[in-house]
């Protein structure tokens, strides 16, 4: 335990140091914030004109979608804000600077997920927070202290997962001798399907998000509990079994790449 606490106060003041850096410019964030929140409101505007002629999708109303899409956005604000160097393990790898990594007394994995913070990613949170809380607001949930604890439990588990199914996609770049992130970003871009209700798609893209890219397990079975919508509710409970399972993965896989590394030698 002591070491785990020792990890986590070098990753925060690792952090630390790197928002100073950002808050050095300070319009760069107004404006990277302002950004954001056109975009979403772009995304919003879009399910808005899909309701205002479809009032439920599959059974699914309007708010409880935009409470989906939060919660997939969330996540993507926490990998934009505290684990941006996810997207550029590659760069590392194709330039050996990642031999400095190496080199130091530190986890690896750690150094590079510190690397750097993107302040958009701040603003993607407070807006994801903004959408659900506001979405919750505008439905009947029946809350308790244990569902509240378990809400909470879902955004710790769903952005644990989001996370090391980045990372994971960035470690082809160790087999591939490159810093082409083609991969991680078409497993990025699945996310796009963890914003509408699983059960629209088709059943291959059905098992693909639920065995996968458990992107299910981010946004629909956390929502389909919270809003204590039919049997397939309970499923919901195994998300943080997901991402100690993502967890595990990931180890794997990046251990594996750090043994098939070559320095460049730069």
């Amino acid at each position: 335990m002591t070491t785990i606490n020792k990890f986590i106060s070098l990753y925060i003041k690792l952090m630390i140091q790197q928002l100073k850096c950002m808050m050095a410019y300070k319009m760069d964030f107004l404006i990277m914030l302002a950004f954001t929140f056109f975009t979403q409101i772009s995304g919003l505007f879009f399910i808005y004109l899909i309701f205002s002629k479809i009032p439920y999708i599959d059974g699914w109303n309007m708010w409880e979608v935009i409470f989906m899409y939060g919660m997939i956005y969330f996540t993507e604000g926490v990998i934009n804000f505290l684990f941006e160097g996810t997207w550029l393990l590659g760069q590392y790898i194709h330039s050996g600077n990642l031999d400095r990594y190496i080199l130091r007394p530190l986890p690896i994995g750690m150094q590079v997920l510190a690397t750097k913070i993107n302040l958009d990613g701040f603003g993607k949170i407070l807006i994801s927070a903004c959408m659900m809380a506001k979405a919750l607001s505008m439905l009947e949930v029946n809350w308790n202290l244990a569902k509240v604890g378990m809400f909470i439990l879902f955004i710790l588990s769903a952005s644990i997962i989001r996370v090391c199914l980045n990372l994971s996609a960035n470690c082809t770049c160790f087999w591939l001798k490159s810093g082409n992130t083609s991969f991680a970003h078409l497993i990025h871009t699945f996310s796009e399907f963890g914003k509408y209700p699983l059960t629209i798609f088709q059943t291959g893209i059905q098992f693909v998000l639920i065995f996968i890219i458990p992107y299910a397990f981010i946004s629909f079975f956390p929502t389909l509990y919270i809003l204590d919508r039919g049997e397939y509710a309970v499923i919901g409970l195994l998300t943080p079994v997901v991402a100690l399972i993502t967890i595990c993965i990931t180890f794997v896989i990046f251990k594996l790449g750090l043994r098939v590394y070559d320095s460049p030698g730069n």
